[in-house]
């Protein structure tokens, strides 16, 4: 560095306005004995700013390229040089305005033309600028102001598109958003890598047009696929999750229904999609059962469509634990069989789900009475039997036949989703004496089986089935009470529908073929 260069710097570091001011704008250009260095020139610019802010801001507005300076932070101090009359200023802050959509800090669409009307007045550049602006078509303007301005002034009009693209995804601008990523998509060279920035942009929008349930804006449909081809291929997991549905044709809301319009390919779509579940999208488990489920499609295959609905169970899905519930009770051949089944309708149920809730009530036979009456006449037989009293409760919230609430182990019948009747040794007819798989309806139901299994370890069960039997038929004689209140009444035949999965699915075959096509 010259001898008259570091004395500049010397007087600048002693807080001399012209060196200061100076001094930024050599780091600012790299020109007359300093490298370039934006850090240094800013640093020297902004201090100078509070000594002189509109001398400063002029500095900076003319010296600083425009992506720079709106990267900095520094659109304030470009506002206050235009407005102290710098031509060079009052075009760059037409463009910014004119990228961020029209809308920043009180300024609007007719504030950004003002300002380049200004500066035509004295820069020949910004009257090249408006007469592009004038008579570009309007879905290409931004990228044609923006490519005229930066012919003229030597910015990365790319830089600022994406820039305004950030300020709006800030403001929660979708519009404002689409129309700079679509411009910095249109400003990219062909055949050139696209930057990370802009194709993030573009899933962004897609995933804030998603969120906010707002229709996705208008974009380009080739830069959109080149946007999620790009981040899919980079592993991006909202990316590979959007590819994989729009190139399998599902419905995928946050994307145009044509995107792939005569492109689709559902073989690459599901491998997109099993990338996408890999990697933590869990309802993207369930999107590949529906494809391989579905015989019209090329990637068809029942194990796999199966293996796919155990994963979208397992991660928690609603509706895949009551499709797979309901699929394994349909062929359920086996007490362990139905457990499993019911298990998981239980869990989906437990979620909200009203389909699950139909097919677990369907396994619960049905009891007469009011819950009042039958809270009366509990608490009176609780008074004389307290076993007694917790086996009624337990046929009353699980619709047991009077053979099952005599002879059920409370203790070791008890289920997290309800309770297993198992088979009764005091029955010779063994379609009488089977076991049985009973859910619990509700949470109610649950905390009765949960308080009989607690108080049958701690007292003896009672008997065989004929001393219970005797007992409960004398009390109730005696109390004046309905078998009705607590006992289902069914067959062997309506009990045996209960049992085994394809009986069960006959049945119940209307609210099962909603379950499973819901």
């Amino acid at each position: 560095m010259r001898r008259q260069d570091i004395r500049l710097l010397a007087l600048a570091r002693q807080g001399d306005l012209a060196a200061r001011c100076e001094v930024g704008r050599r780091y600012l250009l790299g020109s007359d004995g300093f490298p370039q260095h934006l850090a240094s020139g800013l640093e020297h610019l902004r201090l100078a700013a509070r000594q002189d802010a509109a001398r400063a801001a002029r500095v900076l507005a003319e010296c600083l390229p425009l992506h720079e300076l709106l990267r900095a932070g520094e659109l304030p101090m470009l506002q206050r040089a235009a407005a102290d009359g710098s031509a060079i200023a009052q075009l760059r802050l037409a463009v910014a305005l004119l990228a961020l959509g029209g809308r920043t800090a009180g300024a609007s669409h007719a504030d950004a033309t003002i300002w380049l009307q200004r500066a035509a007045a004295r820069h020949a550049g910004a009257e090249r600028v408006l007469d592009a602006a004038w008579s570009a078509p309007a879905q290409r303007r931004l990228a044609i102001v923006l490519a005229a301005a930066a012919a003229e002034d030597g910015f990365d009009a790319q830089a600022v598109a994406l820039w305004a693209a950030h300020q709006a995804r800030d403001q929660d601008r979708l519009e404002a958003m689409a129309a700079a990523l679509t411009a910095a998509a249109a400003l990219q060279p062909d055949d050139t890598p696209w930057p990370d920035e802009l194709a993030t942009g573009l899933i962004a929008l897609v995933q804030r047009a998603q969120d906010a349930r707002h229709p996705l804006p208008v974009l380009p449909a080739q830069a959109l696929r080149r946007a999620l081809e790009q981040r899919a291929a980079a592993g991006d997991l909202p990316a590979l999750s959007l590819l994989g549905r729009a190139l399998s044709g599902l419905p995928t809301p946050a994307l145009p229904a044509d995107l792939f319009d005569g492109q689709l390919n559902v073989r690459k779509g599901a491998a997109w999609l099993l990338r996408a579940a890999d990697g933590g999208d869990t309802e993207a488990w369930l999107l590949l059962y529906r494809l391989h489920a579905d015989h019209s499609l090329s990637v068809a295959n029942p194990q796999m469509a199966r293996f796919f609905l155990e994963k979208a169970a397992q991660v928690g899905l609603p509706e895949a634990q009551r499709k797979l519930g309901a699929l394994l009770l349909r062929g359920a051949a086996t007490l362990a069989e139905s457990e499993q089944a019911i298990a998981w309708l239980h869990a989906a149920a437990a979620q909200g789900d009203a389909h699950a809730g139909t097919l677990l009530r369907s396994l619960v036979l049905p009891v007469g009475g009011t819950d009042a009456e039958a809270a009366w006449a509990l608490s009176m037989v609780q008074e004389h039997d307290v076993g007694l009293a917790a086996r009624l409760a337990l046929a009353r919230a699980f619709g047991l036949t009077k053979l099952e609430a005599l002879s059920v182990d409370p203790v070791q019948g008890l289920r997290p989703w309800g309770l297993v009747v198992g088979r009764n040794p005091f029955i010779v007819q063994a379609r009488l004496s089977a076991p049985r798989a009973v859910p619990a309806v509700d949470g109610a139901a649950q905390q009765v089986a949960e308080r009989a299994a607690t108080l049958f370890r701690q007292i003896p069960a009672g008997g065989d089935l004929r001393v219970r039997s005797l007992r409960q038929r004398r009390l109730f004689e005696r109390l004046g009470l309905a078998e009705t209140l607590f006992f289902a009444d069914a067959s062997a035949s309506v009990l045996d529908t209960l049992r085994l999965g394809p009986k069960w699915a006959h049945r119940t075959r209307a609210p099962l073929s909603l379950a499973l096509a819901t």
